[in-house]
């Protein structure tokens, strides 16, 4: 049974709204809101005609007077309703109740159901199950209705995303665009939501995976394309949403995202769209997106625009953007001295409209700046927007110790999630070759971590029940990266101690990008890799919450270190990456490191030298799937006159694993789309002439194969992928920051 105390759990712009979904229920009216202080303070209204029409005075107070009472009373006569109903978010004494009948008995015809109380309100919350459960600000933190609401498995697997929630619910402010992202899902099953860094891309995306939370889905969060393919089942009626934030990396095709895997993306995408139960949410900046689209042209296609959602300034209206101002400076724990300062000059207006207003600018900026004397807070709050950055740079400089300055860039370096065990190892390192001149100890380190912790980085516990550490927003990395990039002291220190695989890479690739040019730096560069080279490992890798503890080859070591070699032309560095290439198995690779083994040969063939005959005998002696044969008709670009001489003298051989490979593909093939594709496009593409098969060898396994699938189709129709509601929000053309910007709204 509900019983909240409204009064600590809304503020009276949630109240409000909480107050119009009940009444409209309970009344069967379609009430309307105003602005506080419109319509000489009528909170909401039914009206066909002066005949008929309703007035609802939602009261957010501790306790009631009578002269409040007599103050309310003197505006509805002047506005004189066919019926008024007062709604008080605390419980009144019977005496109270009376006075209020008596006073409006013109228009509540002396009854009590005219009058809602908590008890009332809390009543209906019990009785309208749905409204209940989207107005999750009040039941969130409330363990027994979130237990009865949220399944407890699927709790423990998004734990994460519903810690966040928690954090962050009373901030939320729901508009058109979840609407239009939930219409957009309903319709494809995935969608990339892009917009610039902070304009709320992932505050959109935790809100829909929420919805999909309470209707039963699985989260599983995934930082690469092979991560969702380890959990995605197709047959399975398992309901599972997939979020991958930030596909296209924070900066431009970030090494291990998407370089050379465009075809897995677009692959994992139709995988989502034909099996049952399943949705993909990603996330992007948008300049990033169309850079993509430029370098990759399977991403540039008319399927991927159909499911984005750009989020720009546009999508939020003057209401929504002064509603996420409000609910920060509300919720927040700043004084009511700073939001009078705001509010008696008028500020607010100047932040709404704002060249540089974002949703994650405004919530740093009710945080951080609560130092900040009040005679000061105006000018510095408008001085942060229009320098975004400056903000961490203060905290960053003078607000932490040095050695949670020295975390955090050893944190940046690892870029991404990294359990407090490997964490510790780096830091331990790096504390032994400290030429930074950061006091930093490591028997501070937990102090460290207390001090970052919800403001520099969060930390979350994986389903092993072990720590792991990452910033707590992406703003913080990318004043982080700007602030590294032309510190050569931190760089060198970054790069002296990388001892992961990834951590070395990003170093090199993007903390030291503006050193690319210095002889020096790439000295030590050169230096790392010769020394670090066979020791290199792989960091535990997190997915939503699991760990996993993977082997690092060779060729992934070579492959992440390719960029570096279209830098450096130093033939020490060269020629130690290619004797090391030259070592490569080739017949013990799987076939995608087998395509980034023939990716790097064909861009270094002239360097590499290697008998290209024995190259395509392995090749051959690897052919198992259909994507080995894809990775043998690749490597034909490195000369065609051989490749086809040997391609002849093992004909028989070929043209045996090539059927085999194309019976073995079309079996697994579990979609429509996917089965022509596959025959249409992979293997016309393919040239199977070239090994004297034909196409209509196969046509009997497409037909059977297309048989079962229609069937299994068939059962998918009668189970319905159940759509998401979206919500409603009230567009009110004439909306004044004035009237929502009063002190009385605050206290």
């Amino acid at each position: 049974m509900a019983n909240y105390d409204f009064q600590s759990l809304l503020s009276p712009i949630d109240f409000e709204h909480l107050v119009k979904n009940l009444l409209s229920v309970d009344l069967k009216l379609n009430l309307n809101s105003f602005a506080e202080g419109k319509d000489e303070g009528i909170d909401l209204r039914y009206s066909i005609n002066e005949e008929k029409t309703v007035i609802v005075q939602c009261k957010r107070v501790k306790s009631i007077s009578t002269s409040v009472i007599d103050e309310e009373y003197e505006k509805v006569k002047k506005l004189n309703p066919k019926e008024y109903y007062f709604v008080c978010s605390n419980d009144l004494s019977v005496a109270k109740v009376d006075y209020i009948k008596d006073k409006f008995k013109k228009w509540m015809k002396g009854k009590d159901n005219y009058i809602y109380t908590k008890t009332r309100l809390n009543d209906l919350l019990d009785q309208h199950s749905e409204i209940h459960r989207k107005n999750f600000k009040l039941w969130i933190n409330s363990a027994t209705i979130f237990n009865s609401i949220v399944n407890q498995p699927l709790y423990e697997r998004a734990k994460s995303l519903i810690d966040d929630i928690k954090r962050n619910n009373k901030f939320y402010v729901r508009n058109e665009s979840l609407n239009k992202a939930i219409a957009i899902l309903n319709k494809n099953k995935f969608i990339i939501i892009s917009g610039i860094p902070g304009i709320g891309k992932s505050t959109l995306a935790k809100l829909l995976l929420w919805e999909y939370l309470q209707k039963g889905y699985e989260v599983l969060e995934i930082r690469k394309v092979t991560e969702g393919e380890q959990f995605i089942v197709e047959d399975s009626t398992d309901k599972q949403v997939f979020y991958y934030d930030d596909f296209l990396g924070e900066n431009f095709l970030k090494y291990d995202v998407i370089e050379g895997r465009s075809n897995d993306l677009i692959q994992f995408i139709n995988r989502i769209k034909n099996s049952q139960n399943k949705i993909l949410i990603m996330t992007t900046r948008e300049y990033i997106l169309s850079q993509a689209k430029e370098a990759y042209e399977k991403l540039d296609s008319p399927e991927l625009d159909l499911a984005k959602h750009t989020l720009d300034l546009s999508s939020y209206s003057k209401k929504i953007k002064s509603l996420i101002l409000y609910n920060h400076l509300y919720y927040s724990k700043i004084s009511l001295l700073y939001i009078q300062k705001l509010i008696e000059s008028k500020s607010y207006s100047i932040i709404i409209n704002h060249k540089n207003y974002s949703p994650r600018i405004i919530e740093q900026l009710t945080i951080k700046l609560s130092d900040v004397p009040i005679e000061k807070y105006v000018d510095e709050f408008i001085e942060s927007l229009d320098k975004p950055l400056g903000i961490w740079n203060k905290a960053f400089t003078s607000q932490i110790s040095e050695g949670s300055k020295l975390l955090l860039y050893l944190l940046m370096s690892v870029s991404g999630p990294i359990t407090l065990k490997d964490f510790k190892k780096t830091i331990k390192l790096a504390l032994e070759k400290n030429s930074t001149g950061l006091s930093c100890r490591i028997i501070d380190m937990q102090n460290y971590l207390k001090e970052l912790e919800n403001s520099f980085i969060k930390i979350q516990i994986t389903d092993e029940k072990n720590h792991y550490i990452d910033f707590i927003n992406p703003s913080i990395k990318d004043f982080m990266l700007t602030s590294i990039c032309d510190d050569q002291v931190i760089v060198d220190f970054l790069i002296e101690n990388s001892i992961y695989l990834k951590q070395l890479i990003y170093t090199i690739r993007y903390l030291a990008k503006n050193q690319h040019s210095d002889a020096k730096v790439l000295e030590k560069i050169d230096l790392k890799i010769l020394s670090v080279f066979d020791n290199l490992h792989n960091q535990t890798k997190i997915i939503s919450n699991i760990e996993f503890e993977l082997p690092l080859h060779d060729i992934e070591k070579i492959d992440g270190l390719k960029f570096y070699l279209h830098i450096r032309t130093n033939k020490t560095i060269r020629n130690f990456l290619f004797e090391k290439f030259k070592l490569i198995n080739l017949k013990r690779l799987n076939y995608r490191d087998e395509r980034k083994y023939l990716e790097f040969y064909l861009e270094f063939e002239k360097e590499l030298k290697l008998d290209y005959k024995e190259v395509l005998n392995e090749l051959i002696s690897n052919i198992s799937h259909f994507e080995s044969v894809e990775n043998l008709i690749f490597s034909k670009a490195v000369d065609e006159k051989i490749f086809e001489d040997v391609l002849s003298n093992n004909l028989q051989l070929i043209n045996n694993k090539v059927n085999d490979s194309v019976k073995r593909e079309i079996e697994i093939i579990d979609s429509k789309n996917n089965l022509h594709h596959f025959r249409d496009v992979r293997l016309a593409n393919l040239n199977l002439s070239l090994y004297s098969i034909s196409i209509a060898e196969f046509d009997n396994f497409f037909n059977d194969k297309e048989i079962k699938i229609i069937e299994k189709e068939k059962l998918k129709l009668e189970q319905p992928l159940p759509e998401v509601e979206g919500v409603e929000e009230e567009y009110d053309l004439n909306f004044d920051e004035d009237e929502l910007f009063k002190l009385e709204l605050f206290e």
